[in-house]
């Protein structure tokens, strides 16, 4: 075979694997996005149910800084219910926000108080996954409506 068509075929052959070698990354990359996007949902359901199940020390585990985390648990109050309001906005690469609403019973008065709060989430790799970013807001006790008796 001549030297120039070795010559040819070897660029088609390396155009070739540079064009799977992209598709492979390309597919990994979406790929560690989808999973890291389905680990940031899997946290804010377990993250519901330590509010409403969870002593608060599991709750603080969470919280990037926990000493910030402002638990309503203080202040005699449990969490009964969290739903999403919004959807998750991606902030940037590692940090995400999304707005939810809280039901707390605050147990001395058996009153329901309902806040909006904003989630900042941030993504601290695979080993440590997301973790809540600001703390919660301060819940004062004036919004309070009591729970209906059937």
């Amino acid at each position: 075979m001549p030297g120039h068509l070795r010559m040819h075929s070897s660029k088609k052959i390396l155009f070739r694997l540079l064009i799977i070698s992209l598709i492979t990354t390309l597919a990994a990359c979406g790929s560690m996005q989808r999973k890291r996007e389905q680990g940031f949902y899997d946290t804010l359901t377990l993250f519901k149910h330590a509010l409403r199940w969870e002593a608060p020390d599991s709750q603080l585990a969470f919280f990037i800084q926990p000493e910030t985390a402002n638990l309503p648990s203080r202040y005699g109050m449990r969490a009964v219910d969290m739903e999403k309001v919004t959807p998750a906005v991606e902030i940037d690469e590692n940090t995400w926000v999304i707005k939810v609403r809280l039901q707390y019973l605050q147990e001395s008065s058996q009153s329901i108080q309902t806040i909006s709060e904003e989630q900042k989430w941030h993504w601290l790799g695979e080993d440590k996954g997301w973790r809540r970013k600001n703390p919660k807001p301060v819940i004062t006790r004036r919004k309070t409506h009591p729970v209906k008796t059937k």
